[in-house]
């Protein structure tokens, strides 16, 4: 990946095939930060312009992906930051995991984290839909390695009490 990181500095093919090769990973990172569709799109098209302007100033090619979700978590957060108006899509919902239960639907990784902060969301969405390590969420996300496993730990906890009995 880093010498089509050093590719895409000069070359807009290279650049479109670096995007595509992180585009899943940014998608559900935005995904859990951000619920409406088009915003997620917004904040998808704004990561990427700033990747675009920006990347030759990336200093190590072997950092890209945690600097373009750094990128993206900021965009997402500016998002948050800068709307004025909220619609029925924007709203944080939560969603009814015991009718799911009911029919015999086992609720989606998104179902089960969605009363969590956002914080805990993106930790999670990295650590168990990504596979990030601590370590790689510890430096995308600029907190102490223990700060990430504290973090995990306790909204494992949430989850569990919160569905307590709710699979059993």
């Amino acid at each position: 990946m880093e010498e089509l990181v050093e590719k895409a500095k000069s070359d807009n093919e290279a650049f479109t095939e670096l995007i595509l090769s992180v585009e899943n990973d940014l998608y559900s990172i935005a995904k859990m930060r951000v619920k409406n569709e088009d915003r997620i799109n917004d904040v998808l098209q704004d990561t990427m312009l700033s990747a675009y302007i920006n990347l030759p100033k990336l200093k190590e090619n072997k950092y890209f992906k945690t600097w373009i979700i750094k990128i993206l978590i900021n965009k997402c957060n500016k998002s948050f930051r800068s709307r004025k108006t909220i619609s029925l899509d924007d709203k944080d919902v939560q969603k009814d995991i015991g009718t799911a239960h009911e029919i015999d639907k086992e609720p989606s990784f998104e179902e089960l984290i969605d009363f969590l902060n956002k914080d805990e969301k993106t930790i999670l969405t990295l650590y168990y839909y990504l596979g990030y390590s601590t370590k790689e969420i510890s430096s995308i996300l600029q907190k102490r390695e223990g700060t990430i496993t504290s973090k995990i730990s306790r909204a494992k906890q949430k989850i569990k009490n919160k569905y307590k009995g709710d699979f059993e």
